[in-house]
């Protein structure tokens, strides 16, 4: 007798790992000092510095001529939105995975956007199309009060990088007023490691070798290394940057960024989801929910002095 058969009734099963690109976490997330913000906008004290000098007995103490001065951060909304069916979302297979999978993908682009905008952009900030005056664009600027003079710190490649431009850019950071080795850390665009692994000493034999270890964060030359591919230049804040790759030398304590509150429903840890479903009267005509995906935050270097930036012009 012949048995019947049901597997065109059974549906597919989505695995649980999903094919896709890795999430790519923020670096000016995990190494930037977080400030809470309760406004839009927040001051910042900056102090020159203190000078000192050797009293003799009974003379009088020199005054310490270092300029004080204030920065503002301002705190800006980057986000999206996604038109997702109600049936995806209430399909007994795929429902309960669907906004996962949409979270994941929404938290890799705000990642990538926001280290662009806080690292890459080259342009002054203007509120818009450009939320920050990022770290390229802090040690392109001549800051007076600090008596630093404009691309000071940064160094391009002429041609080829080589391995003297990278030991130029951390002698620099090295030799600064501004060096503290246990709050230093470097950034860098994941390209760099293909640069690092293509250097070749006179006898053509790879200088790199034991140079940079692995784990979470990874060192290179025995400070923490972050990778982000957010760390390229463009003209405005992109979360596929087309510029040039970056190596920044950062001195963390320097760059701040502010942690804002977007709504009372979401903490100022966010990233925060919203989800707006039809069923409570959005998208009335159409069987739709919306997806919100927001990050609200703030960034500014308060001493750009702090940083060093490696800036590959050719390959």
């Amino acid at each position: 007798m012949a048995r019947d058969t049901f597997e065109s009734w059974i549906p597919d099963e989505v695995s649980s790992e999903v094919i896709q690109a890795a999430v790519r976490t923020s670096a000016t997330e995990q190494v930037a000092r977080p400030e809470t913000m309760a406004s839009d906008t927040k001051i910042i004290p900056r102090t020159g510095g203190f000078t000192v000098a050797v009293v003799a007995k009974g003379n009088a103490y020199s005054e310490s001529t270092a300029t004080q001065d204030t920065v503002q951060m301002v705190a800006t909304k980057i986000g999206g939105i996604e038109r997702i069916a109600e049936e995806d979302l209430t399909d007994t297979v795929t429902g309960a995975r669907t906004l996962g999978i949409k979270q994941v993908e929404a938290s890799r682009a705000l990642a990538k956007f926001f280290d662009n905008a806080t690292l890459g952009v080259t342009a002054a900030a203007n509120g818009t199309t450009v939320p920050f005056n990022s770290v390229y664009r802090a040690v392109t600027q001549a800051d007076a009060n600090l008596g630093y003079t404009a691309n000071a710190n940064l160094i391009q490649t002429a041609g080829a990088p080589e391995y003297a431009d990278f030991n130029t850019a951390l002698e620099l950071m090295e030799s600064s007023d501004w060096f503290s080795g246990g709050d230093l850390v470097v950034i860098a665009h994941p390209s760099w490691k293909a640069t690092l692994r293509g250097l070749l000493d006179g006898n053509d034999r790879p200088i790199w070798r034991d140079g940079m270890t692995g784990g979470d964060p990874g060192t290179i030359w025995e400070y923490p290394i972050v990778w982000s591919t957010g760390a390229k230049t463009n003209a405005t804040a992109s979360q596929a940057p087309t510029g040039n790759p970056l190596m920044i030398f950062a001195h963390r304590q320097y760059m701040v960024k502010g942690m804002a509150s977007v709504s009372p429903g979401v903490a100022p840890t966010n990233p925060g989801f919203t989800i707006q479903r039809a069923k409570d009267g959005v998208g009335f005509t159409t069987d739709e929910a919306l997806m919100k995906a927001t990050l609200r935050r703030g960034f500014v270097v308060t001493v750009p002095n702090a940083f060093v930036v490696l800036e590959k012009t050719a390959s």
